[in-house]
């Protein structure tokens, strides 16, 4: 007996739809410091968060972080138009400090033509348990990048970037706005959403008007707002090899990987 609801684990969720507008495109790129594709997370923000507290208690949910980020992308957003998300637990995992969720994410546009397929991958923090069920996350390289990088930028996190994001993306979770409750979970503080610091690092990736075809991560360390992020860009075949640090050094965003479509390696 596991602390889990292994029923869920293949469920679709029904379809939600999502208003893609040209203000909220624009909110989204005034909270990260401009346009990014990481946008494509925001319809099924909401979606997201209902289908993965199906599968653990409340108690539990207190334990989970962002582990890894994985978005494959097909189509771009039709902008003025509605687009429909579905979610579902695609997998557990269990290992000794704790559990894995994989949760994925297809969002269609009105003809029902894929736009981009996510993986969202949840880590439990000392849950351990021996599951094996379901579709683990995407791999991401195990090894570091080698070499001088091609570029390297360094850029402000601002002290009210978790507020921002938090209204222009819908993810409001209280780690990330109320002090007292992160620390609560162990945290220093509030810390900045991942998915912030990706979108972030994703303008010194994809300089130039790269697009991608897949963009994803490893959330390795949080980051607190009010310091900065330094990401580091490697040239990896037909795509790049990324990872950020904070302001200490640390590594914050690990394992980053870029698959591109219609540029060339800048």
């Amino acid at each position: 007996m596991t602390s889990f609801d292994e029923t869920v684990v293949g469920r679709w969720s029904e379809p939600r739809p999502f208003d893609v507008t040209p203000a909220g495109l624009a909110a989204y790129a005034d909270a990260v410091g401009g346009p990014s594709p990481v946008y494509a997370v925001v319809p099924a923000m909401d979606l997201v968060f209902m289908v993965a507290g199906t599968t653990a208690s409340t108690e539990l949910r207190a334990r989970v972080v962002h582990g890894q980020q994985d978005i494959f992308f097909h189509r771009r957003l039709p902008v003025g138009e509605t687009v429909t998300v579905h979610a579902a637990v695609l997998g557990l995992h269990g290992k000794r400090s704790g559990t894995i969720a994989t949760i994925g994410v297809r969002t269609y546009d009105a003809r029902g033509a894929l736009l981009n397929e996510q993986y969202v991958t949840e880590f439990y923090r000392g849950i351990p348990t021996d599951l094996r069920l379901g579709t683990p996350s995407p791999t991401l390289p195990a090894d570091a990048p080698s070499g001088p990088p091609l570029r390297t930028a360094t850029t402000p996190l601002p002290l009210d970037l978790p507020r921002r994001y938090a209204e222009a993306s819908g993810d409001r979770n209280p780690i990330h706005l109320d002090d007292d409750f992160a620390r609560s979970v162990g945290l220093p503080g509030v810390i900045v959403h991942g998915l912030a610091s990706l979108a972030v690092a994703s303008h010194t990736v994809l300089a130039g008007g790269a697009e991608p075809a897949r963009l994803s991560c490893r959330f390795t360390r949080p980051v607190a707002p009010g310091g900065t992020l330094t990401t580091r860009v490697w040239a990896d075949g037909h795509g790049y090899r990324f990872e950020s640090m904070d302001q200490a050094g640390a590594l914050v965003l690990g394992a980053g990987l870029v698959e591109l479509t219609r540029t060339c390696v800048r």
